[in-house]
């Protein structure tokens, strides 16, 4: 037990010599960490974006190209209505 108030008090001595940043150099640090996580960001997104889009392009080009003849769909009169049921009551 007295290993363990010995260090709290060394701890507590410690941070007496710890210089706080003033506001204005805690609002301008922080806004330096919030711009470069944004440009990372970007940057890692922008990658991710050409390697997605390359890959993609690269497997279309070993894909053997099937043509699908089209399938004419008969044109109807008939309107679509979607009907919905109320969900049953629990009657208690």
């Amino acid at each position: 037990m007295q290993k363990i108030i010995k260090f709290i008090k060394e701890v507590q001595a410690e941070f007496k010599h710890i210089v706080w940043p003033n506001r204005d150099t805690l609002i301008q640090l922080t806004i330096v960490v919030i711009s470069i996580s944004i440009i990372v960001s970007l940057i890692l997104g922008g990658f991710d974006y050409l390697f997605t889009n390359s890959l993609n392009f690269l497997s279309n080009l070993t894909k053997p190209q099937v043509t699908v003849p089209e399938t004419q769909v008969p044109e109807t009169d008939i309107p679509f209505e979607i009907i919905v049921s109320p969900e049953p009551q629990n009657s208690p």
